[in-house]
């Protein structure tokens, strides 16, 4: 039976048969995390992030390197936060005289034990500013090293200084090959299940990107599509990407990702770090263009409705 759910692939026995190994980057960031150094992985929204993140946990712990720490930060409220997420529970803390001041706050885990990494997903742009930009001498002086993942859209708001200079090793996710994609899908779904011509639509459609190649294959799955349709919404999105700005590629890609949106959407602007003016023209632009449909909503209330917009391809 196809095995199509999007979630994100755990360090397990389990989920291992459905893995495409990324060797280069897990390589990569593995000798890092060996030499304590620390690591920023980025990519595009869907392209395995946290798949990755629990296969370095899990070559971590196999070849005995480090002691990894896993955090999913999405609702963590700070800097403090994250730390104390991560390594609160791992052994008793060093007692700082004045210990309300930056300094002692972060010193009060400088006895930590040799070889723990953490490794934090979905954490905000602001919370990575924070910890490894206002306070980074702080956290240098903390004895562990990190391996975080930011969407490729963050990135340049991640690395802004001083942050650059605290990750010594910076890994892109690229988009998977064509041979990667397929195998992905063979690993996942019979040829009765996706024929041949499916699977070669499936993969010119979603661009090496793991979780459109799971959601174009579901659809196809399920008999909610057909592979001819497909390729044309793949030309056809092609063309009209190749008329939009960067900024307005990096929103839809960000519209593809989270659903339907509007400019007043808060997380959005967490997001992407926009205004909701700026937000506004990148819409409008995406409307123009023919990426976007558009709805109204009040969401049941008596205000003036949102403007929702739907990527789409």
């Amino acid at each position: 039976m196809a095995k199509l759910s999007g979630r994100p692939l755990l360090s397990t026995s389990d989920d291992k048969a459905l893995l495409v190994q990324r060797v280069a980057e897990l390589d990569l960031i593995i000798d890092a995390v060996g030499r304590g150094l620390n690591v920023l992985l980025h990519g595009e929204r869907g392209s395995g992030l946290t798949t990755t993140l629990h296969q370095v946990m899990r070559r971590a712990m196999l070849d005995d390197l480090a002691h990894p720490r896993f955090s999913n930060a999405a609702s963590v409220t700070g800097a403090e936060d994250l730390v104390h997420q991560i390594v609160g529970d791992v052994g008793p803390t060093v007692a700082v005289v004045g210990g309300t001041s930056a300094y002692s706050r972060f010193a009060r885990y400088a006895d930590l034990p040799p070889g723990i990494v953490g490794i934090v997903d979905n954490a905000p742009v602001r919370v990575l500013r924070e910890l490894f930009g206002q306070h980074r001498d702080e956290v240098w002086a903390v004895p562990m090293s990190w391996v975080v993942a930011c969407p490729e859209q963050d990135r340049a708001a991640v690395l802004e200084p001083p942050v650059d200079s605290f990750f010594d090793v910076v890994v892109g996710l690229d988009p998977l090959t064509d041979v990667q994609s397929a195998s992905l899908l063979r690993r996942r779904t019979s040829k009765s299940e996706l024929p041949p011509p499916a699977l070669r639509a499936v993969v010119q459609a979603a661009g090496g990107n793991p979780r459109r190649l799971i959601r174009l294959a579901r659809t196809l799955v399920l008999g909610e599509g057909d592979p001819t349709s497909l390729s044309r919404a793949a030309a056809d999105r092609a063309e009209v990407e190749s008329r939009l700005s960067r900024p307005a590629q990096m929103l839809l890609a960000e519209i593809v990702a989270r659903g339907p949106s509007s400019a007043s959407d808060v997380r959005l602007q967490e997001a992407t770090g926009w205004t909701r003016s700026r937000l506004v023209q990148l819409f409008g632009e995406l409307e123009r263009q023919g990426a976007v449909d558009t709805s109204q909503s009040n969401d049941g209330n008596s205000g003036r409705p949102r403007k929702i917009y739907r990527a789409v391809f």
